[in-house]
Protein backbone atom coordinates (compact mmCIF):
# COMPACT_ATOMS: atom_id res chain seq x y z
CA UNK A 1 0.00 0.00 0.00
CA UNK A 2 1.13 3.75 -1.10
CA UNK A 3 2.32 5.49 2.35
CA UNK A 4 2.84 9.26 2.48
CA UNK A 5 4.27 11.29 5.73
CA UNK A 6 4.95 14.31 7.13
CA UNK A 7 6.95 14.80 10.18
CA UNK A 8 7.62 18.81 11.45
CA UNK A 9 8.00 20.10 15.08
CA UNK A 10 5.47 21.99 16.85
CA UNK A 11 3.53 22.53 19.84
CA UNK A 12 7.07 21.47 21.94
CA UNK A 13 6.80 18.08 20.16
CA UNK A 14 7.43 16.27 16.65
CA UNK A 15 4.74 15.61 14.73
CA UNK A 16 3.52 12.55 12.10
CA UNK A 17 1.02 12.88 9.73
CA UNK A 18 1.12 9.51 7.24
CA UNK A 19 -1.55 9.19 4.36
CA UNK A 20 -2.34 5.55 3.01
CA UNK A 21 -5.28 6.11 0.94
CA UNK A 22 -4.87 5.50 -3.07
CA UNK A 23 -7.40 7.31 -4.29
CA UNK A 24 -5.76 11.40 -4.61
CA UNK A 25 -3.17 11.96 -6.08
CA UNK A 26 0.41 12.12 -4.53
CA UNK A 27 0.63 15.68 -5.32
CA UNK A 28 -2.62 16.51 -3.52
CA UNK A 29 -1.42 14.36 -0.63
CA UNK A 30 1.59 16.57 0.11
CA UNK A 31 -0.35 19.49 -0.62
CA UNK A 32 -2.61 18.85 2.16
CA UNK A 33 0.01 17.65 4.16
CA UNK A 34 2.13 21.13 4.03
CA UNK A 35 -1.40 23.24 4.69
CA UNK A 36 -1.57 20.15 7.86
CA UNK A 37 1.81 21.70 9.04
CA UNK A 38 1.06 25.58 8.14
CA UNK A 39 -2.00 25.24 10.09
CA UNK A 40 -0.18 23.28 13.20
CA UNK A 41 2.48 25.99 13.81
CA UNK A 42 -0.17 28.67 13.26
CA UNK A 43 -1.70 26.91 16.56
CA UNK A 44 1.60 26.94 17.65
CA UNK A 45 1.88 30.74 17.75
CA UNK A 46 -1.47 31.08 19.15
CA UNK A 47 -1.73 28.39 21.73
CA UNK A 48 1.98 28.87 23.28
CA UNK A 49 2.92 30.52 26.54
CA UNK A 50 6.29 30.82 25.79
CA UNK A 51 5.61 33.14 22.48
CA UNK A 52 5.58 37.19 23.33
CA UNK A 53 2.83 37.70 21.05
CA UNK A 54 0.84 34.42 21.08
CA UNK A 55 -3.12 34.70 21.95
CA UNK A 56 -2.71 32.91 25.26
CA UNK A 57 0.45 35.23 26.93
CA UNK A 58 -1.59 38.56 25.84
CA UNK A 59 -4.73 36.89 27.60
CA UNK A 60 -2.26 36.35 30.72
CA UNK A 61 -0.84 39.81 30.40
CA UNK A 62 -4.00 41.35 30.92
CA UNK A 63 -5.08 39.08 33.67
CA UNK A 64 -7.79 40.83 36.39
CA UNK A 65 -7.35 44.23 33.72
CA UNK A 66 -9.44 43.28 30.73
CA UNK A 67 -10.58 40.62 28.13
CA UNK A 68 -8.88 40.20 25.00
CA UNK A 69 -10.15 39.41 21.53
CA UNK A 70 -8.58 36.08 20.08
CA UNK A 71 -9.24 33.50 17.48
CA UNK A 72 -12.63 30.89 16.91
CA UNK A 73 -9.57 28.02 17.39
CA UNK A 74 -8.66 30.13 20.78
CA UNK A 75 -12.09 30.04 21.87
CA UNK A 76 -12.85 26.57 21.00
CA UNK A 77 -10.26 25.19 22.91
CA UNK A 78 -10.58 27.08 26.05
CA UNK A 79 -14.41 26.50 26.07
CA UNK A 80 -13.75 22.51 26.08
CA UNK A 81 -11.10 22.87 28.64
CA UNK A 82 -13.73 24.61 30.88
CA UNK A 83 -15.83 21.93 30.27
CA UNK A 84 -13.46 19.27 31.52
CA UNK A 85 -12.65 21.03 33.95
CA UNK A 86 -16.03 21.24 35.55
CA UNK A 87 -16.59 17.44 35.12
CA UNK A 88 -13.24 16.61 37.06
CA UNK A 89 -14.16 18.39 39.86
CA UNK A 90 -10.84 20.55 38.64
CA UNK A 91 -8.70 17.49 38.61
CA UNK A 92 -8.18 19.08 35.37
CA UNK A 93 -7.25 22.78 35.15
CA UNK A 94 -5.85 25.51 32.64
CA UNK A 95 -5.11 28.39 35.15
CA UNK A 96 -2.38 26.38 36.43
CA UNK A 97 -0.28 28.27 34.21
CA UNK A 98 2.14 29.71 36.63
CA UNK A 99 2.25 26.45 38.77
CA UNK A 100 4.00 24.87 36.13
CA UNK A 101 6.16 27.92 35.31
CA UNK A 102 7.22 27.68 39.08
CA UNK A 103 7.47 23.34 38.58
CA UNK A 104 9.35 24.14 34.79
CA UNK A 105 11.93 26.59 36.52
CA UNK A 106 12.43 24.01 39.33
CA UNK A 107 13.26 21.20 37.58
CA UNK A 108 15.95 23.54 35.35
CA UNK A 109 17.28 24.40 38.61
CA UNK A 110 17.57 21.32 39.78
CA UNK A 111 15.69 22.28 43.21
CA UNK A 112 12.28 22.05 45.07
CA UNK A 113 9.85 24.90 44.58
CA UNK A 114 9.73 27.08 47.15
CA UNK A 115 6.85 26.33 49.48
CA UNK A 116 5.79 30.13 50.05
CA UNK A 117 5.50 30.34 46.47
CA UNK A 118 3.60 27.51 46.16
CA UNK A 119 1.39 28.71 48.47
CA UNK A 120 0.61 32.22 46.97
CA UNK A 121 0.37 30.24 43.51
CA UNK A 122 -2.47 28.10 44.45
CA UNK A 123 -5.02 31.16 44.93
CA UNK A 124 -4.51 31.64 41.69
CA UNK A 125 -5.42 28.45 40.13
CA UNK A 126 -9.59 28.31 39.60
CA UNK A 127 -11.09 27.68 36.38
CA UNK A 128 -14.31 29.14 37.54
CA UNK A 129 -12.31 32.61 36.74
CA UNK A 130 -12.17 32.11 32.84
CA UNK A 131 -14.21 34.83 31.16
CA UNK A 132 -15.42 33.82 27.99
CA UNK A 133 -17.30 37.08 26.12
CA UNK A 134 -18.15 36.13 22.46
CA UNK A 135 -14.71 36.18 20.77
CA UNK A 136 -13.08 37.90 23.82
CA UNK A 137 -11.26 36.07 26.91
CA UNK A 138 -10.14 36.92 30.21
CA UNK A 139 -9.16 35.63 33.98
CA UNK A 140 -11.08 38.11 36.31
CA UNK A 141 -7.73 37.64 38.83
CA UNK A 142 -4.44 39.56 38.62
CA UNK A 143 -1.60 37.15 38.12
CA UNK A 144 -3.53 34.19 36.82
CA UNK A 145 -1.88 32.26 33.73
CA UNK A 146 -3.58 29.97 31.27
CA UNK A 147 -1.50 27.33 30.04
CA UNK A 148 -2.69 25.08 27.08
CA UNK A 149 -0.08 22.06 27.28
CA UNK A 150 -2.81 19.31 28.07
CA UNK A 151 -5.04 20.27 25.24
CA UNK A 152 -3.61 21.77 22.39
CA UNK A 153 -2.00 19.08 21.00
CA UNK A 154 -5.15 16.93 20.86
CA UNK A 155 -6.67 19.85 19.21
CA UNK A 156 -4.52 20.29 16.80
CA UNK A 157 -4.45 16.71 15.76
CA UNK A 158 -8.09 16.41 15.10
CA UNK A 159 -7.74 19.60 13.33
CA UNK A 160 -5.17 17.77 11.58
CA UNK A 161 -7.97 14.64 10.85
CA UNK A 162 -10.65 16.93 9.63
CA UNK A 163 -8.36 18.54 6.88
CA UNK A 164 -7.37 14.93 5.22
CA UNK A 165 -10.86 13.75 5.54
CA UNK A 166 -12.22 17.08 3.84
CA UNK A 167 -9.46 16.18 1.09
CA UNK A 168 -11.35 12.86 0.63
CA UNK A 169 -8.68 11.04 2.18
CA UNK A 170 -10.48 7.64 4.11
CA UNK A 171 -7.06 6.11 5.50
CA UNK A 172 -4.57 7.65 7.59
CA UNK A 173 -2.44 8.13 10.83
CA UNK A 174 -1.94 11.35 12.95
CA UNK A 175 0.62 11.02 15.71
CA UNK A 176 1.14 14.51 17.95
CA UNK A 177 3.51 14.30 20.38
CA UNK A 178 1.16 10.84 22.08
CA UNK A 179 -1.80 12.37 20.82
CA UNK A 180 -2.46 9.65 18.47
CA UNK A 181 -6.09 9.17 15.35
CA UNK A 182 -6.40 6.60 13.51
CA UNK A 183 -8.85 6.34 10.79
CA UNK A 184 -9.54 3.96 7.64
CA UNK A 185 -7.93 0.58 8.11
CA UNK A 186 -7.58 -0.79 11.19
CA UNK A 187 -4.19 0.13 13.50
CA UNK A 188 -2.65 -1.16 16.02
CA UNK A 189 -1.08 1.22 18.61
CA UNK A 190 1.19 0.71 20.94
CA UNK A 191 1.01 1.44 24.34
CA UNK A 192 4.13 2.95 26.71
CA UNK A 193 5.35 0.84 29.17
CA UNK A 194 5.33 3.31 32.12
CA UNK A 195 8.06 0.85 33.66
CA UNK A 196 10.63 1.01 30.90
CA UNK A 197 12.72 3.13 28.16
CA UNK A 198 10.40 5.62 25.64
CA UNK A 199 9.01 3.57 22.77
CA UNK A 200 9.19 0.07 24.74
CA UNK A 201 5.68 -1.05 25.05
CA UNK A 202 3.57 -2.59 27.53
CA UNK A 203 0.45 -3.94 25.18
CA UNK A 204 -1.14 -2.55 21.94
CA UNK A 205 -4.39 -1.83 21.30
CA UNK A 206 -6.07 -2.36 18.02
CA UNK A 207 -8.62 0.80 16.59
CA UNK A 208 -10.18 2.48 13.34
CA UNK A 209 -11.45 5.70 13.49
CA UNK A 210 -10.74 6.66 16.92
CA UNK A 211 -8.25 8.84 18.64
CA UNK A 212 -5.46 7.34 21.35
CA UNK A 213 -4.13 9.70 24.48
CA UNK A 214 -1.69 8.55 27.22
CA UNK A 215 -0.83 10.83 30.27
CA UNK A 216 1.93 9.08 32.34
CA UNK A 217 4.47 9.89 34.80
CA UNK A 218 7.50 8.35 32.33
CA UNK A 219 7.26 11.39 30.18
CA UNK A 220 9.05 14.46 31.99
CA UNK A 221 10.12 14.01 35.31
CA UNK A 222 13.26 15.10 37.50
CA UNK A 223 14.71 13.49 40.60
CA UNK A 224 15.65 14.80 43.73
CA UNK A 225 17.32 13.29 47.11
CA UNK A 226 16.06 9.75 45.23
CA UNK A 227 12.29 11.36 44.72
CA UNK A 228 10.91 11.22 41.25
CA UNK A 229 8.80 14.18 40.74
CA UNK A 230 6.90 13.93 37.48
CA UNK A 231 5.15 16.81 35.12
CA UNK A 232 1.28 15.29 35.75
CA UNK A 233 0.27 17.77 38.26
CA UNK A 234 -2.28 18.08 41.14
CA UNK A 235 -4.04 21.45 41.30
CA UNK A 236 -5.49 21.54 44.55
CA UNK A 237 -1.77 20.12 46.05
CA UNK A 238 0.47 21.75 43.68
CA UNK A 239 2.69 18.94 43.56
CA UNK A 240 2.88 16.08 41.61
CA UNK A 241 0.12 13.48 41.52
CA UNK A 242 0.06 10.63 43.72
CA UNK A 243 -3.08 9.38 42.72
CA UNK A 244 -1.12 5.48 42.40
CA UNK A 245 -1.26 5.95 38.52
CA UNK A 246 1.81 5.42 36.75
CA UNK A 247 0.10 5.63 33.12
CA UNK A 248 -3.29 6.17 31.26
CA UNK A 249 -4.58 5.79 27.74
CA UNK A 250 -7.59 6.72 26.72
CA UNK A 251 -9.80 5.60 23.61
CA UNK A 252 -12.38 7.67 22.12
CA UNK A 253 -13.21 9.89 19.33
CA UNK A 254 -11.98 13.04 20.06
CA UNK A 255 -8.06 13.28 20.81
CA UNK A 256 -8.58 17.25 22.09
CA UNK A 257 -10.93 15.96 24.66
CA UNK A 258 -9.05 12.51 25.42
CA UNK A 259 -6.18 15.06 26.53
CA UNK A 260 -7.76 16.95 28.89
CA UNK A 261 -9.51 14.19 30.58
CA UNK A 262 -6.33 11.61 30.53
CA UNK A 263 -4.64 14.44 32.84
CA UNK A 264 -7.90 15.15 35.06
CA UNK A 265 -8.28 11.29 35.15
CA UNK A 266 -4.05 10.70 36.32
CA UNK A 267 -4.80 12.99 39.32
CA UNK A 268 -7.99 11.56 40.14
CA UNK A 269 -7.36 7.80 40.13
CA UNK A 270 -8.79 4.47 39.17
CA UNK A 271 -11.91 4.60 40.68
CA UNK A 272 -12.92 7.96 40.35
CA UNK A 273 -11.48 8.09 36.90
CA UNK A 274 -13.44 5.51 36.00
CA UNK A 275 -16.75 6.98 37.16
CA UNK A 276 -15.88 10.04 34.45
CA UNK A 277 -14.93 7.92 31.57
CA UNK A 278 -18.59 6.53 31.85
CA UNK A 279 -19.70 9.78 32.08
CA UNK A 280 -18.07 10.17 28.97
CA UNK A 281 -18.46 6.76 27.46
CA UNK A 282 -14.76 6.58 26.95
CA UNK A 283 -12.35 3.37 27.45
CA UNK A 284 -9.54 3.75 29.42
CA UNK A 285 -6.42 1.58 30.23
CA UNK A 286 -5.31 2.06 33.74
CA UNK A 287 -1.48 1.05 34.70
CA UNK A 288 -1.26 1.43 38.76
CA UNK A 289 2.49 1.94 40.18
CA UNK A 290 1.94 -1.38 41.65
CA UNK A 291 2.55 -3.06 37.67
CA UNK A 292 -1.09 -4.28 37.83
CA UNK A 293 -3.37 -2.93 34.88
CA UNK A 294 -6.96 -2.26 34.42
CA UNK A 295 -9.27 -1.98 31.04
CA UNK A 296 -12.94 -1.26 30.42
CA UNK A 297 -15.13 -3.63 28.81
CA UNK A 298 -14.90 -2.47 25.84
CA UNK A 299 -11.01 -2.77 25.74
CA UNK A 300 -11.90 -6.38 26.39
CA UNK A 301 -11.12 -7.88 22.51
CA UNK A 302 -9.09 -5.00 21.53
CA UNK A 303 -5.89 -4.90 24.16
CA UNK A 304 -3.39 -7.37 24.50
CA UNK A 305 -0.22 -7.38 26.60
CA UNK A 306 0.68 -10.73 25.95
CA UNK A 307 1.33 -13.44 28.79
CA UNK A 308 1.06 -10.15 31.54
CA UNK A 309 -2.56 -10.74 33.71
CA UNK A 310 -5.14 -7.65 32.74
CA UNK A 311 -7.44 -6.89 35.25
CA UNK A 312 -10.97 -6.20 33.71
CA UNK A 313 -12.74 -3.04 35.60
CA UNK A 314 -16.71 -2.79 35.55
Amino acid sequence: MRQIQKTFFALGTANTVAVFDQEPSEERIIRVLDHIKMQTLRFDHMFSVFKEDSEITEINRAAGKKLVTVSKETIAVIEKAVEISKDSQGTFDITSGSLLRIWRKAKRENRLPCMEELKRTMNLINYKNIVIDHEKVGLSQMGQELDLGGIAKGYAADAAKQMLLDEGISDGFINFGGSVIAFGSPKQIGIQNPFAKTGVPAGTVKISNQAVVTSGNYERYFEKDGQRYHHILDPATGFPSTSGLAGVTLIGDLACELDGLSTAVFVMGLKSGMRLLNQYHIEGIFMEKSGATYVTPGLEDKFSMGKKEINHYG
